[in-house]
C-alpha cells in the first residue's frame, strides 16, 4: 500500500463566458505533482464566484446548487481515491478521473465476463481438468446472450454495471418465445449465466451478485426409457440388415451399462478390468464431467462384448463396438424401433434412463450405487431417475396384499 501520494482538489473558474454571460467551473486533480482536470458541467456568473473559497458566493437558489454539487464531488473524488489506495494501486490522476467518470479499468461487460471464463475452460481444457462438451455448452450460451442483447438492447454487448435485476427473467422471455426452447433448455442456459455472474460478482466486477435475482425452477420430465419386457424383446430381435444389428447391440449395451453414447464408442480392451468380485469390469472418465464411471459388467454386456471381439471394424480401431456416427446411429435407432413395434422414441439417452432405472433402481439397487456408476458428481442429479415407477406400485401393493388379506 503506498500512502505517500499527495492528492489535491482545486475548483476553478474559466475566464471565457458563454452567451449568456455564465462561465464554466472546473475540478483539477492534482496527484504527486501531476494533474488533469476535470469538467463539474456547471456555470455561474464571474460576480457570484469564489475563487479563493472556491465556491459560489450568497445565499441564492443557484449558489447553493453550484456549492452542494461541488462538495458531493469532492467527498466522493476523495472516497475513489482511498478506496484505490487500500487496495494498493498507485493513483494517477488519469487513474482517479476514470474512476469517477465510470471509467474504471474493472469495469468489465458481459462478453468480456464470458470470454474470460472460455480462456479459464481452454485452459482446463489443454491439461484435461473440463471436457470439450462443457466448454461448448458455454460458448453457445454466450451467443445466446449476444442474440438476446442484440434484440432486446439493440446492442452488440452491455456493461455488467448496467445489467438489471430483470435481466434473467427477460432472458427467459426471450428463450422461450424468441429461440422456442422448452422451459428445461432455457433453465440450463440461465444456469450457465448465473455462474458467469457469480465468477463476476466473485472477481469484484458486479457490486451485487445478479444471480440471486432469479431462481431456476424445472419443470417434471418423464425421460423415456423401456421396461424389462421391451429390452428382453429388443435383445432377442433379429435383423436381417446389419447396420440395425449392430446398432441395436450397442444400443442394449448402453442400457446394461449406463455409458453414454460418446463414452461408448471410445470404449477399448484397456477399459476393462477385473473387479474385487472377479467379474470383468469397465471403467472409463466421462466426456461430459470427466467423472470416472465404473460398471461391473453383466451377462448381456459381455455377450455383446464377445459377439465383436473379432469385427474387423473393432480390430482395426482397437474398439469394443463398431459404433457409426451419432446422427446416423439415432436415425438406426428409429428404424429399430418401428421394426420392432415400440412406440417409443429411442435415443443413446433413453438406454441410459433405461439402466438407470429400469435395469438398477427398478431392483432394489441403492441409489447411491447408482450414482457411482452413472459417474454422476451429486446424488442430485442421479435423483431424477428415482420415481416411483407403475412397477414398483405394483410390488408394494402385492406385497401389502398378501399381508393384509392372506
Amino acid at each position: 500500500m503506498n500512502l505517500n501520494q499527495t492528492f489535491t482538489l482545486l475548483f476553478w473558474q474559466t475566464k471565457s463566458r458563454s452567451a449568456n454571460g455564465l462561465c464554466l467551473i472546473y475540478a483539477r486533480i492534482t496527484i504527486n505533482g501531476k494533474r488533469i482536470e476535470i469538467s463539474t458541467n456547471r456555470k455561474i456568473s464571474q460576480a457570484l464566484w469564489n475563487a479563493k473559497m472556491q465556491k459560489a458566493t450568497g445565499n441564492s437558489t443557484e449558489a447553493k446548487s453550484l456549492n452542494n454539487h461541488l462538495e458531493a464531488m469532492k467527498t466522493m473524488l476523495f472516497q475513489h481515491f482511498s478506496r484505490m489506495i487500500t487496495i494498493g494501486k498507485t493513483v494517477t490522476p488519469l487513474l482517479l478521473k476514470n474512476e469517477f467518470l465510470g471509467i474504471s479499468e474493472d469495469r468489465k461487460t458481459l462478453n468480456d465476463a464470458f470470454d474470460f471464463l472460455l480462456k479459464q475452460y481452454q485452459e482446463k481444457l489443454k491439461i484435461g481438468n473440463t471436457s470439450v462438451t462443457t466448454f461448448n455448452k458455454y460458448y453457445y450460451t454466450s451467443l445466446k446472450i449476444k442474440k438476446f442483447v442484440k434484440h432486446k438492447y439493440n446492442s452488440s454487448d452491455i456493461m455488467l454495471s448496467d445489467v438489471s435485476p430483470a435481466f434473467l427473467g427477460d432472458f427467459f422471455h426471450f428463450l422461450s418465445t424468441e429461440q422456442r426452447l422448452s422451459n428445461n433448455t432455457a433453465m440450463k442456459y440461465i444456469s450457465r449465466v448465473k455462474t458467469i455472474f457469480i465468477m463476476a460478482h466473485g472477481r469484484g466486477w458486479t457490486k451485487s451478485n445478479l444471480a440471486a435475482t432469479f431462481r431456476c425452477i424445472y419443470e417434471d420430465e418423464n425421460p423415456t426409457r423401456l421396461e424389462m419386457q421391451e429390452l428382453k424383446a429388443l435383445s432377442t430381435k433379429e435383423f436381417s440388415i446389419q447396420r440395425l444389428e449392430e446398432a441395436r447391440d450397442a444400443f442394449v449395451f448402453m442400457c446394461y451399462t449406463g455409458f453414454a453414447y460418446a463414452d461408448v464408442k471410445e470404449l477399448s480392451n484397456s477399459n476393462i478390468f477385473k473387479g474385487l468380485d472377479g467379474g470383468d469390469w469397465i471403467s472409463k472418465n466421462r466426456k461430459k464431467t470427466n467423472t470416472n464411471e465404473c460398471v461391473p459388467l453383466l451377462p448381456p454386456a459381455i455377450e455383446i462384448i464377445e459377439k465383436y471381439r473379432n469385427h474387423p471394424y473393432c480390430v482395426s480401431n482397437n474398439l469394443l463396438l463398431p459404433i457409426k456416427s451419432n446422427q446416423k446411429f439415432n436415425g438406426y435407432l428409429k428404424e429399430i424401433a418401428d421394426v420392432c413395434g415400440i412406440g417409443k422414441d429411442l435415443s443413446t439417452h433413453a438406454a441410459r434412463h433405461t439402466f438407470a432405472t429400469t435395469v438398477t433402481l427398478e431392483n432394489d439397487m441403492p441409489l447411491e450405487t447408482v450414482s457411482r456408476m452413472l459417474g454422476h458428481r451429486s446424488l442430485k442429479t442421479t435423483q431424477r431417475y428415482a420415481k416411483i415407477t407403475n412397477k414398483k406400485i405394483s410390488e408394494n401393493m402385492t406385497l401389502l396384499k398378501n399381508k393384509l388379506f392372506q
